[in-house]
């Protein structure tokens, strides 16, 4: 039996032993969950030694240290609300009030309809496929790859019971159950319950639920959501404000006045949200009966335990962060704060062209653009005040900042220490940058210390089990995605010494320090032609700005950076890159991003034959050589566009008559002159 059992043992672990060789061999090597272990930092232990109770006492203990932390979340998700039925009431209604006064964009009624209605199997079906596998269960310990595989036997009962939610039933409130799992703030300290972040670990069942509502309603976020907002909405990204930060940082120093930037920190932003504001404003939108019965059934007696070990709460306001729904509401609550300071008439910003800017927000990260600022912020924090009460936001004056662009107040910095923020005179950190006063110190706040974090984890990675593909994996995996994302939110131009200095790094881990056996312009091929694909950070730096030359194109998505970057000269963006370079000293342009932008343009047609000289796409108006087209009216109605081009004119290399172009009867002798002229202004072209 002994020998049995010990062949049989033997036979397990090298099956098992076989089983991790494979499953190195195929993934060792890409980029993946595993490479991301092996390179990733210790992870603190999960164990909490310490913490201090409300009393501020410290506990060693587990079940003081459980007691502890219990109660400090079930006080966050239980914040005191009206206490009678009458003062509830009131509160309802200046609620009411609030999103009569500040509410101003509505979804249409068919789709509203839409959105009413059953929930179909066709949505079910989508919304789990697209699900992760692979990720911690909620309290019934059912992981999703158990509702993947019986999704044939599940999903006509989760029909039906999501679809009767609309007719008054209600969620189990073992579904609703939630387990909280805590991860600890880098650089905090631990021994406070509130430096974990809370992320609610929910059923799979209801994260499916939630998604279906998700996916309905996303398409309709950028309608409901201002621009101001970037954060959780399609089609905007963090770049959005950081671009027009510093856009309005440069014409802020250039005009004269009083200008200071304003950063907040809510404190617990997502977990303090108030349901009864929060219903509020999805019904305030236009949202309908049915499809708020489901939102409701989501927060009808939900609960929650800490891990696995304490016992459950109740939870009263919030949305919980690991919903996939959660940052939807979440945008959709604070939309009616950021009206309410678009419309306060006492709070005022920079006016650049036609546009006043006054606030950028990322989720609940906001940035204020303040002018006039001893009228201003006392009408902030007032705005601040009113929507606090409402919808339970709460600022961290500790952790937000003044940055003082401009001051013309003999008497500053005094005026401004009466308000309850930390105040800079030269840089402040938002959404991971930092903004500085003087932008030729972007480089130095921003990507030079990026190098040397970049050069410190290239050695500390160096282990030997890694192969020569595993690195190159490793390079595309992690220092990509964060060289990419200063590129793109900051467009600046960088030394060459920046770019040389990361190539050498780069050579020095792929070849473990040895020798190289390859050139790096070959490691940095496609594949189809013999290469690695190692990244060319130099191209992608240029492709981050020919990605502006894009957005400068686009038309009908307005983005407020573009705004600010377009009403500073008289040019239109789309025009600009197209017009001979002679003229670029006449557009009057002074902001280093678009000058840089310009720059790394010019240089890349040339150096890439993106564009032939002259190109089909030079504008007729704006263009110094047309003097014709510096009155812009004729031809943009002519030509049916904004920035009529070379191309408008010509089809099939052929000019388009003009009978064509005006086709409401004959042509005025003036219209008809202009054309002649415009034909000849073509035909001279070299």
């Amino acid at each position: 039996m002994r020998r049995s059992l010990s062949d049989l043992m033997n036979t397990l672990h090298h099956r098992a032993c076989l089983q991790t060789k494979a499953f190195f061999h195929t993934h060792g090597d890409k980029s993946g969950r595993l490479l991301a272990r092996m390179i990733a930092k210790k992870r603190a232990a999960t164990y909490i030694a310490c913490v201090r109770d409300r009393k501020g006492r410290p506990q060693y203990m587990p079940p003081q240290i459980m007691t502890a932390l219990r109660d400090y979340y079930k006080q966050l998700y239980s914040l005191p609300g009206p206490q009678t039925d009458k003062t509830r009431q009131t509160l309802l209604e200046q609620i009411q009030k609030y999103h009569s006064k500040h509410t101003t964009r509505k979804i249409s009624e068919i789709d509203a309809a839409l959105l009413e209605d059953p929930i179909t199997e066709e949505e079910l079906s989508i919304a789990l496929k697209s699900s992760q596998t692979g990720k911690s269960p909620g309290p019934d310990g059912l992981p999703l790859r158990y509702y993947k595989t019986f999704r044939k036997v599940l999903i006509p009962h989760f029909l039906k019971a999501f679809n009767a939610l609309t007719r008054g039933e209600t969620l189990p409130p073992q579904a609703l159950m939630a387990n909280i799992t805590l991860l600890p703030k880098e650089g905090k300290d631990l021994t406070n319950c509130a430096n974990y972040r809370p992320i609610s670990l929910l059923n799979a069942d209801i994260k499916l639920f939630a998604k279906v509502l998700a996916t309905r309603l996303q398409p309709h976020i950028p309608n409901l959501i201002h621009c101001d907002q970037v954060g959780f909405v399609p089609g905007r990204e963090a770049k959005d404000n950081t671009i027009r930060a510093l856009q309005l940082i440069h014409e802020g120093r250039l005009s004269g006045r009083d200008f200071l930037l304003l950063s907040t920190d809510s404190e617990k932003a997502f977990d303090r949200v108030n349901w009864d504001f929060l219903f509020a404003s999805l019904a305030h939108i236009g949202l309908g009966p049915q499809m708020l019965s489901w939102v409701k059934a989501l927060y009808t007696d939900p609960s929650a335990r800490i891990c696995v070990n304490s016992e459950s709460f109740p939870i009263q306001n919030g949305t919980r962060q690991g919903c996939p729904l959660s940052p939807l509401l979440f945008v959709l609550s604070l939309e009616p704060f950021l009206s309410a300071v678009r419309q306060h008439s006492d709070i005022t910003g920079p006016v650049i062209g036609t546009t006043q800017h006054k606030i950028a927000a990322y989720a609940d990260d906001l940035l204020f653009f303040v002018t006039n600022p001893r009228v201003s912020l006392p009408c902030i924090l007032s705005t601040f005040k009113e929507y606090g009460v409402l919808a339970n936001l709460k600022i961290n004056f500790g952790k937000s900042n003044i940055l003082s662009i401009q001051t013309t107040d003999t008497q500053y910095p005094s005026h401004l220490q009466q308000f309850p923020f930390p105040i800079s005179r030269t840089k402040l950190k938002y959404l991971g940058i930092w903004l500085n006063v003087n932008p030729a110190e972007n480089y130095r706040d921003n990507f030079a210390p990026l190098l040397l974090t970049l050069q410190k984890d290239l050695s500390t990675w160096n282990y030997t089990h890694i192969s020569w593909l595993g690195r190159v994996a490793i390079i595309k995996m992690n220092l990509l995605p964060r060289l990419l994302y200063l590129f793109q939110t900051i467009p600046i131009s960088l030394p060459k010494q920046f770019f040389s200095t990361l190539k050498s790094a780069l050579i020095k881990y792929i070849w473990r320090g040895g020798t190289p056996r390859l050139r790096f312009d070959m490691l940095t091929r496609r594949k189809s032609r013999g290469g690695l694909a190692v990244p060319d950070f130099r191209r992608y730096h240029i492709a981050s700005h020919l990605l502006r030359i894009l957005d400068w194109s686009k038309s009908g998505v307005r983005k407020k950076w573009k705004d600010a970057e377009q009403d500073a000269f008289k040019v239109p963006l789309a025009a600009l890159p197209w017009l001979p370079p002679a003229q670029d000293k006449h557009h009057g342009i002074t902001s280093p991003y678009t000058l840089a932008t310009m720059a790394i343009w010019r240089f890349a047609s040339k150096t890439f034959s993106l564009s032939t000289l002259p190109s089909p796409l030079l504008p007729i108006v704006h263009n110094r050589d047309f003097a014709l087209g510096l009155q812009a009216g004729t031809f943009c109605t002519l030509l049916s566009t904004e920035t009529p081009r070379v191309i408008h004119m010509l089809r099939n290399n052929r000019y388009i008559p003009l009978s064509e172009l005006y086709n409401t009867g004959p042509p005025p002798f003036l219209l008809s002159f202009k054309y002649g002229q415009l034909r000849h202004f073509l035909r001279a072209i070299p």
